[in-house]
């Protein structure tokens, strides 16, 4: 598993990714067909990372986007408290 960290990321900027994701297709929602073949190949320690998360906020919710650019990645976000958060790999 490559080292990550979760951190901080802008909630209404990651509402916009998420909106255009949704609307291009490239939106990966965890019962979606797609998820495990993208934390597999992308090396996400997913239970990590979701432990994280709810230690942040009580009711997370993770999405992957997976448009092709350098925000591509696993987002963790929570409307209650308009907060989001996203897993960053360190090289």
């Amino acid at each position: 598993m490559a080292r990550a960290k979760v951190v901080d990321y802008d909630y209404y900027q990651f509402l916009r990714m998420l909106q255009r994701a949704s609307s291009s297709g490239q939106r990966i929602d965890k019962a979606d067909s797609r998820w495990g073949e993208y934390v597999r190949e992308n090396k996400i320690n997913e239970v990590a990372a979701t432990a994280i998360a709810r230690q942040k906020f009580e009711n997370a919710s993770a999405v992957i986007i997976a448009e092709g650019n350098d925000t591509d990645g696993l987002y963790f976000y929570s409307k209650d408290d308009e907060a989001c958060l996203r897993l960053m790999t360190l090289e």
